[in-house]
């Protein structure tokens, strides 16, 4: 092994004691469509600790997370240990990132639900300036509105993640910007009144990490080495499509609109150097 991966075993083979085996990871449900062990962070999660040598159980909370509250109930004497979860500045203050991007930046892939009439309108958009006549809906706590706001845009939040579709049908705002991961599942299940809207796309990098407490350093190291694993088996990429080619095919985004923001809140330390990592149509 590479001397770093020799470092990255080294320091997570002491991890085992303390979580018993197999390790019982306590993790969120994050969402509707996260709520099962078998979500593809969760089938990650996994198989990243099974590739770093480590057996484990997960025991996913009965009741949702919103996403900061989680990050906060990350630690031994809490409810969670693992989280996942989209980066920024402040949630890297609150816990500890594992930087290698689980959907591939595929959050910062944005495709817009609205009512008919505002999905013909939006689908003429060209320029951000044209895109900033419209308002976008956003949850409350989510690092996406601060980037949206950021770039000059009319931000309408709510902190109800279900409440926020019929908000969209009673024209609180014009159209809600959803990852390409989300958006189908949700169209299915809420979208009723609402359609995607056809050749635009919103883009900005935006990393979902694997977060665990600041001092469980070797739940983190096994984590890397176990990610690092995957990667260059080819696992990795093998999940990756198998969870998302489909919303990718049906999204059809080298064939749209790209409009590029930027996002502030991003940590210095994202590999945007490492084009590997990343999802490109």
């Amino acid at each position: 092994m590479r001397r770093r991966e020799l470092m990255l075993a080294a320091a997570a083979a002491p991890l085992a004691p303390a979580y018993g085996a197999p390790w019982k990871l306590r993790i969120p449900r994050l969402s509707a469509k996260a709520s099962s062990g078998q979500s593809y962070p969760a089938l990650l999660l996994g198989q990243a600790l099974a590739a770093a040598g480590v057996a484990t159980a997960l025991e996913p909370t009965a009741e949702y997370i919103p996403q900061r509250r989680a990050l906060l109930e990350l630690g031994a004497d809490r409810r969670l240990d693992v989280v996942w979860t989209m980066t920024s500045v402040e949630r890297e203050r609150l816990a500890r990132p594992i930087r290698i991007p689980i959907f591939k930046g595929l959050f910062g892939w944005r495709l817009l639900l609205a009512p008919p009439e505002q999905a013909a309108r939006l689908s003429a958009v060209r320029t951000l300036a044209e895109l900033r006549q419209f308002s976008m809906l956003q949850g409350l706590e989510w690092p996406d509105a601060g980037v949206l706001q950021a770039n000059g845009l009319n931000v309408v939040t709510s902190p109800s993640h279900d409440v926020m579709f019929r908000q969209l049908r009673l024209g609180r705002a014009d159209a809600f910007p959803r990852s390409v991961e989300e958006i189908w599942w949700e169209l299915d299940r809420h979208g009723q009144g609402l359609v995607v809207v056809p050749q635009l796309c919103l883009r900005y990098p935006a990393a979902v990490y694997f977060f665990v407490a600041p001092e469980a350093t070797e739940l983190a190291a096994a984590l890397e080495l176990g990610l690092q694993r995957l990667r260059a088996s080819g696992a990795f990429d093998q999940l990756f499509a198998q969870h998302h080619e489909a919303d990718l095919a049906r999204a059809r985004l080298a064939e749209r609109r790209i409009i590029e923001l930027s996002n502030p809140q991003l940590p210095a330390q994202t590999p945007l150097d490492k084009p590997e990592l990343w999802y490109r149509p």
